[in-house]
């Protein structure tokens, strides 16, 4: 699947916001009832907050993995074009022109 920069970017912070989101719960959590919180959690919200951090890790990797590539491409078209423009110049001999030429 071929998703835009806009969109890479996009998907790496929203998935990242939700990583951190997700772990500062879990810290809060933890802080708040202690080494009890695994007992205290149900199973069902352990079950969703694993699918989160999963999906979230996930997704950061995927958009991460997308906005690399279309930075690459981004240099390779970049690099291309340089060449474009260089080989388009006309080439110069010297500071005065052809050599054997003074003035």
């Amino acid at each position: 699947m071929h998703v835009s920069k806009r969109m890479a970017l996009h998907g790496l912070n929203i998935s990242m916001a939700v990583f951190t989101g997700i772990s500062a719960y879990g810290l809060l959590l933890y802080f708040d009832t202690g080494a009890a919180a695994p007992v205290a959690t149900p199973l069902g919200t352990t079950l969703l907050l694993a699918a989160g951090i999963a999906a979230s890790i996930t997704g950061t990797c995927y958009f991460g993995w997308q906005l690399d590539r279309r930075k690459a491409e981004e240099r390779k078209a970049e690099e291309l074009e340089r060449a474009e423009r260089a080989a388009a110049e006309p080439r110069r001999k010297g500071k005065n022109g052809p050599p054997g030429r003074k003035g």
